[in-house]
């Protein structure tokens, strides 16, 4: 009478095992990603004194590379993290052409966020009347955030935990029928 009470939750766990299993697994936390920029992406502008990339939630630290379409480097100083906001300025006034801007941020959570974007110089910027400043910041696409094999990873472990925990309902209950027929 016990093996078959020990049989029937046995079979019960499996089968709660394999539902769980069969469920839609949750969605996967969102990270931080681009949330815009100065210059925006795409965008064309007069001059640029410097590359502002704003993102959705705080980063920890980044890299910000600005080349010309030589793929010459043409930033100076160090990147600046506050916040939100990553800033590399660029030397002097760059001429006429195209510019590429490459990032690598930590998340405040420790994801590595990169992501790409251009913009163009057309020439030198006319006069603004005194204490007028433009903000050319817009939203742009968001970039993919780089999984370092955590993307989900509660979710993942708790399925892998369930699948283990299912596997070995499964061979208890086998041994036990193997045994009674002994």
């Amino acid at each position: 009478m016990r093996f078959f009470a020990l049989t029937r939750a046995a079979g019960a766990f499996a089968a709660l095992a394999a539902l769980t299993l069969a469920a839609p697994a949750a969605p996967a936390s969102a990270h931080t990603a681009l949330s815009g920029s100065s210059p925006a992406d795409g965008a064309k502008v007069d001059s640029v004194a410097e590359v502002v990339l704003t993102f959705n939630e705080e980063v920890r630290s980044g890299q910000v590379v600005i080349q010309n379409a030589a793929e010459k480097p043409v930033h100076k100083g160090k990147v600046t993290v506050s916040g939100t906001d990553v800033t590399r300025k660029v030397r002097d006034a760059l001429p006429a052409g195209k510019y590429t801007v490459g990032y690598r941020v930590i998340s405040a959570d420790g994801h590595p966020v990169t992501g790409t974007l251009t913009f163009t110089v057309t020439g030198a910027a006319p006069t603004a009347p005194s204490g007028v400043t433009a903000d050319t910041r817009t939203a742009t696409p968001s970039p993919t955030s780089t999984p370092d094999g955590t993307e989900g990873g509660g979710t993942r472990w708790l399925m892998v935990g369930v699948g283990l925990a299912a596997g070995a309902g499964i061979g208890l209950l086998y041994s036990m029928r193997r045994r009674k027929n002994a």
